[in-house]
């Protein structure tokens, strides 16, 4: 379920934020995070990041995944608090505690070197953890490495072995079992339907990581328009990421 709250200082609000108060002074996990992010939004209390930060810190020290994820989040985003190196050890947490979107962004961040770090083994152990636990962009974005060449018995080791895997099944059930894999075979992820597959339209890396694949949207100050997922990429992972909250425990 999605954690989905908003500025609000209505009397419900503050009401709302009192009652996680409590439930946090009693060492709970669950309780800790969504005081963190009534905090972060200003949700029946005066926003203030620094609280934030010290609850989500308080949800992470008990193994919550997603306060993890939020804290790897948090120090690669927010520009008071820039730290990369803080950000990635959170999100290394998150990821070894079962959390596949932040396995997915070490693999994009040491995939793509965004920020300034480019490391292939690295990029190749997390992305394959993301795709071991059927993570949606991930799988595209292995696709996209894949289909552009990046992919192979010295690069990316790991997701070779999974992707070489998928295809072979692919391949021996519509019994072309004397056909070889090669770069331009489709790849029909698990999650998918057997008649579906992973059809890249381009090969372009903006086409993978983009506004509707992360679920993004980017507000315009000059005329406060919404530019739809469809019609806008972003360029960099960062530059308009917005918090992964389907697998988080709803307020």
């Amino acid at each position: 379920m999605a954690i989905s709250v908003e500025n609000c200082m209505e009397q419900r609000c503050i009401d709302y934020y009192n009652k996680w108060k409590v439930r946090a002074g009693e060492k709970r996990a669950d309780a800790m995070t969504v005081l963190a992010e009534l905090y972060y939004q200003g949700h029946g209390t005066k926003k203030n990041l620094k609280k934030s930060i010290q609850y989500f810190r308080k949800a992470a020290i008990y193994q919550s995944a997603y306060a993890q994820y939020r804290l790897g989040v948090f120090f690669l985003m927010e520009d008071d608090f820039i730290d990369t190196e803080k950000g990635l050890k959170y999100l290394r947490k998150a990821a070894n505690n079962g959390h596949a979107e932040s396995a997915f962004l070490l693999g994009a961040i040491f995939g793509t070197g965004e920020l300034g770090i480019k490391d292939v083994g690295e990029s190749d152990k997390w992305l394959v953890k993301a795709l071991k636990d059927q993570h949606a962009v991930a799988q595209k974005y292995a696709g996209y490495l894949y289909k552009t060449g990046q992919v192979d018995n010295e690069h990316y080791i790991k997701v070779n072995e999974v992707i070489s895997e998928l295809i072979i099944q692919s391949i021996h059930n519509e019994e072309f079992t004397e056909k070889r894999a090669s770069s331009t075979t489709e790849i029909q992820w698990l999650t998918m339907p057997s008649n579906i597959s992973n059809n890249m339209q381009t090969d372009l890396l903006e086409d993978v990581i983009d506004y509707l694949s992360l679920g993004m949207t980017k507000v315009i100050s000059q005329d406060v328009n919404v530019i739809k997922a469809s019609k806008t990429h972003c360029g960099k992972i960062f530059t308009c990421y917005q918090v992964d909250k389907e697998n988080s425990k709803k307020l």
